[in-house]
């Protein structure tokens, strides 16, 4: 149920509801995180756009917790009249319901429909200074044959940081020990000392990292290079993890039952701002990769990382802790 309109009859629905029918007051846009980071910077970005676009203010509200689930599911509770959306993230919605199948209170697929995809990042394998591994070859050929595991810290069990590091595990039978933190922001010491060998960041949290610390990046999860990091490799570049790609990204979502006419607005205001290139060089001053996609589209990824990720959710029977 996360798609409902192709782009054209966005375009043709527009100018119906420019008359004022909706929004009639403020709108709220629900960040499931706290103040501060990439997704927040990302949604104060969108929320200056769309107000102008729709005439009405847009308020981000951060509402973090429990991985992002609890502000998902306030924002997916709303009423649905087009007033209440959501930033949505892949953790909350594409991965805690198999994580956390006893606490998550909301279905992606029935609570949900999809507005537009604002941008995505990939993630970054780090190492620390004195891991006796230079090259990505050199990192496989070590996590192979290190009898204890290499232990890789990430900012929390059940993130699409933990499972990116859980695939390419399974993917060339590497030792690889998850140590989960509570937040991004206390794993750099501990690499930095030596006190873990990995650790898998978002490109926005390990660009600052790697100035002048030491520490070293030996793969991103995107299938290109990314042009922040020249010279660094994407995992995908080795044949054991050919195709294998992990994002993170950024759509604005609704309440599923939200009307059509308002959610055809929303989406074409949503399609308007990726358009414009003020915008997206907006996004990418903060190391964020644009990313035009339709309702249906992000419909269709959300339902394939479910996919994906519910799999390997099973097969390592991972749990929120």
């Amino acid at each position: 149920m996360i798609a409902r309109r192709t782009l054209p009859a966005l375009l043709l629905a527009a100018p119906a509801l420019a008359q004022g029918a909706w929004p009639t007051r403020p709108v709220t846009l629900v960040v499931p995180f706290a103040a501060g980071g990439n997704v927040d910077t990302v949604a104060r970005l969108a929320a200056t756009e769309l107000a102008r676009g729709l005439g009405q203010p847009v308020v981000v509200e951060n509402a973090p917790g429990a991985g992002g689930t609890i502000g998902t599911e306030r924002a997916l509770r709303a009423t649905p009249d087009g007033h209440t959306l959501l930033l949505g993230v892949e953790s909350p919605l594409a991965i805690a319901p198999f994580v956390s199948p006893g606490t998550v209170r909301y279905d992606p697929q029935a609570d949900a429909v999809a507005v537009g995809m604002l941008a995505s990042l990939p993630l970054v394998l780090l190492a620390r200074p004195d891991l006796p591994a230079r090259t990505l070859p050199e990192f496989v050929d070590l996590a192979r044959r290190q009898v204890d595991g290499l232990t890789y810290g990430t900012s929390g069990t059940g993130t699409s940081l933990h499972l990116w590091g859980e695939m390419l595990a399974r993917r060339a039978a590497l030792r690889l020990e998850h140590v989960p933190y509570r937040i991004s922001a206390q794993i750099p010491p501990d690499l930095i000392a030596g006190r873990l060998d990995l650790a898998v960041l978002t490109l926005t949290s390990a660009l600052p990292l790697l100035r002048d610390r030491g520490v070293r990046a030996l793969a991103v999860s995107s299938l290109a290079p990314h042009p922040a990091l020249p010279g660094v490799p994407p995992l995908a570049s080795l044949p054991a993890f050919a195709g294998l790609e992990v994002l993170a990204w950024q759509a604005v979502l609704a309440p599923a039952r939200t009307p059509p006419a308002v959610l055809d607005r929303l989406a074409t205001e949503v399609d308007l701002m990726l358009a414009d290139e003020a915008f997206r060089r907006r996004l990418e001053a903060v190391g964020m990769t644009p990313w035009r996609l339709p309702p249906e589209g992000v419909a269709a990824l959300i339902r394939a990382d479910a996919a994906r990720y519910a799999e390997v959710v099973r097969a390592a029977g991972i749990r929120a802790e």
